[in-house]
C-alpha cells in the first residue's frame, strides 16, 4: 500500500474523506458588524450567537434573512440585520397571517399567505407558500383534514416557523382558522350555524376548522 497523500494549508482547515485521503476545507468568511449582507448569507453559527432581528437559524447556522448591515452584539450573543431600506416585511414565529388553502392532503394543507397582520399594505417576499400539519389544525384529534378545510378557504392562522423555503402554520387558536367559505356544490359563502356552515342557496351543510368570528368584520 502507498502513503497517503497530504495536502496543507495554513489558511485552510483540512479534513479527512471518506477514502482517508486529507482534503482542503474551505473556512466561511468571518462577518463583522458592519459588514453588508443579502438573504441567505451565513452570518454566525448556533453555537456562538443567536439570531436577532432580519436574521434566522437553520441547521445549525444563523443567515442573513434580509438586504442590509450586520449588527454582532458581543454582550448578548446576538447577531441582526438591519435593512438600509424598507423592505418587504418578513414572516417569523408568531406573526399572524391571511391565506387562501390551495390544496389539502391526508396530512397538510398548503396555503397560500397573502396578508402579514399588521403589515397589510406591504407584499410578501417569496416564496409565500405555507402549510398546516394535521397535528396543528386544532386543540384535539383530527381523523380526517378534508373536514377541516377545503380548497379556496380564507383561513387566519399563527405562523409557527419561518426558514428559508418553509412556512409552517398553525390554526389550533380559537381566533384561528376558516374566516370565509364557499359551499363546495354551487360556491355561495357559508353562513355559519353553531358550529356548521350551511349554504344559504342550495342547503348543504359543511364543516370547517372554523375561527370564533367567521364572516365577522375585517380578516
Amino acid at each position: 500500500m502507498g502513503q497517503s497523500r497530504k495536502i496543507s494549508s495554513e489558511s485552510e482547515d483540512s479534513n479527512l474523506n471518506s477514502v482517508g485521503l486529507v482534503v482542503k476545507v474551505k473556512p466561511m468568511a468571518e462577518i463583522k458588524t458592519g459588514d453588508f449582507v443579502v438573504p441567505g448569507d451565513f452570518l454566525a453559527t448556533a453555537e456562538e450567537f443567536v439570531p436577532g432581528e432580519g436574521a434566522h437559524e437553520e441547521d445549525g447556522k444563523i443567515y442573513s434573512s434580509c438586504t442590509g448591515v450586520v449588527l454582532l452584539d458581543a454582550r448578548t450573543k446576538r447577531v441582526s440585520v438591519f435593512p438600509r431600506v424598507s423592505g418587504p416585511p418578513s414572516l417569523k414565529g408568531g406573526g399572524t397571517v391571511i391565506g387562501r388553502v390551495e390544496e389539502v392532503r391526508d396530512q397538510t394543507a398548503n396555503v397560500y399567505i397573502g396578508v402579514l397582520k399588521g403589515h397589510e399594505n406591504r407584499e410578501l417576499p417569496l416564496p409565500n407558500l405555507g402549510t398546516v400539519h394535521i397535528s396543528q389544525v386544532q386543540k384535539g384529534y383530527v381523523k380526517d383534514l378534508h373536514h377541516q378545510f377545503r380548497s379556496g378557504d380564507i383561513i387566519r392562522a399563527r405562523v409557527l416557523s419561518a426558514q428559508m423555503g418553509s412556512i409552517k402554520l398553525s390554526t389550533a387558536d380559537d381566533e384561528l382558522g376558516v374566516v370565509v367559505a364557499t359551499c363546495s356544490r354551487c360556491r355561495t359563502l357559508l353562513e355559519r350555524e353553531n358550529s356548521k356552515l350551511k349554504c344559504p342557496n342550495c342547503g348543504n351543510v359543511e364543516f370547517r376548522k372554523l375561527a370564533s368570528d367567521y364572516r365577522q368584520g375585517a380578516l
